[in-house]
């Protein structure tokens, strides 16, 4: 028998707690600028619209990052200094500011070329531009955030390979995620479409714990590499990429509502973008429950994965339990707000899954 974990439940429900009255709020400060910058839209004009919305906002929730980046020192899972946080926020920022320009200039001209029938080739464009984000985001925006490498030889490297080998899924490239420098939290992801598929598995992930040997990190390594097959192997972001095209037409329908009854110049014009964006937003809002629920459907179907891959239930067990505790996650979340916006099931209910799937096995040999 194993020694219990000390999943550090009492700092995780209090880190959480106020994580998540963070994030409530920066969402409500978000939404009612939104409608006031809506409203405003007509006086504001063409200017003022695009200062308010690449420079207003960002500098709106800039207090409510500011916060989150405290909470999470004080809890030990940021390693950044204040001007490392201040920096990757600046490089935030950016990119969300050419992305912008690409997104809302893109939808102007389809309005412009479109006249009232601009939703459609406006929801194409999205679903198109979100599969290429998709395919660069590993070697085009994972960079700029967090430095990665191909994982060196050694005992990490071997553990890795064999376990891809074993699984028969066949795997480009496994990559180290740097996260250790900014962060105490360890992750491992999927990421990139077609040539671009990469799997990273975090140096923090594979970091032993203080009461841990160094051989039962690479083992904990291994398990948690083996969910991420999982969703290689079935092609999850492929799954979830045509969940997103749903949505976004949950989103385009809002924005094209909200264009009709809030732009004070009509389609067409850069006072439509701020009523696009909260139609866009109240919109997928809607069907974000639904796609939330579609992905906790994935992660269970990785689990099961990777537990009968290795037949070691009790070992995926104890790396969830790992993780839980590095990472001050919650055993039982609040549950309505789990039900609507969380991506993953419940760590308690992945943990006692993955200890059943055992029992399960040993009364099949009796």
């Amino acid at each position: 028998m194993q020694p219990e974990l000390n999943l550090r439940q009492d700092e995780a429900r209090a880190y959480n707690r106020v994580r998540r009255h963070i994030g409530y709020a920066s969402s409500v400060a978000g939404l009612v600028a939104l409608v006031a910058i809506t409203a405003a839209a007509g006086w504001l004009g063409t200017l003022g619209c695009i200062v308010a919305l690449a420079v207003g906002l960002p500098l709106l929730d800039l207090p409510f990052g500011v916060a989150g980046y405290r909470l999470s020192r004080r809890y030990g899972l940021s390693r950044q200094s204040p001007g490392g946080w201040l920096s990757d926020r600046a490089e935030g920022l950016g990119v969300g500011v050419v992305l912008g320009v690409v997104v809302g200039g893109g939808l102007i001209l389809i309005q412009r070329a479109a006249g009232d029938l601009w939703p459609l080739p406006a929801w194409a464009a999205a679903v198109a531009f979100g599969g290429l984000l998709a395919a660069l985001f590993p070697v085009l925006l994972l960079p700029i955030c967090l430095k990665s490498e191909q994982i060196a030889e050694g005992d990490l490297a071997d553990a890795m390979w064999a376990t891809a080998r074993a699984a028969g899924v066949k795997v480009r490239e496994l990559r180290l995620l740097k996260m250790g420098e900014k962060t105490a939290a360890a992750n491992a992801m999927v990421a990139g479409l077609g040539p671009t598929v990469r799997i990273y598995v975090s140096d923090t992930l594979a970091e032993p714990e203080e009461d841990e040997t160094a051989t039962a990190a690479l083992g904990r390594s291994r398990v948690v590499l083996d969910h991420e097959l999982g969703h290689h192997r079935d092609r999850d972001i492929w799954r979830l990429l045509a969940v997103s095209a749903v949505s976004t037409a949950a989103g385009v329908a809002g924005a094209w509502a909200a264009v009709g009854a809030l732009a004070p110049d009509g389609a067409g014009h850069v006072t439509s973008l701020p009523s696009a964006a909260l139609g866009f937003t109240l919109g997928s809002a809607v069907v974000s429950p639904f796609v939330a629920a579609y992905a906790r459907r994935r992660e269970r179907a990785a689990d099961a994965y990777a537990v009968a891959l290795t037949g070691e239930g009790e070992t995926f067990a104890r790396a969830l339990e790992r993780l839980v505790a590095r990472n001050l996650g919650e055993l039982d979340p609040p549950r309505l707000n789990h039900m609507l916006t969380a991506s993953h099931p419940t760590p308690r209910e992945r943990i006692a899954a993955a200890r059943a799937s055992d029992s399960e096995h040993v009364a099949g040999l009796h």
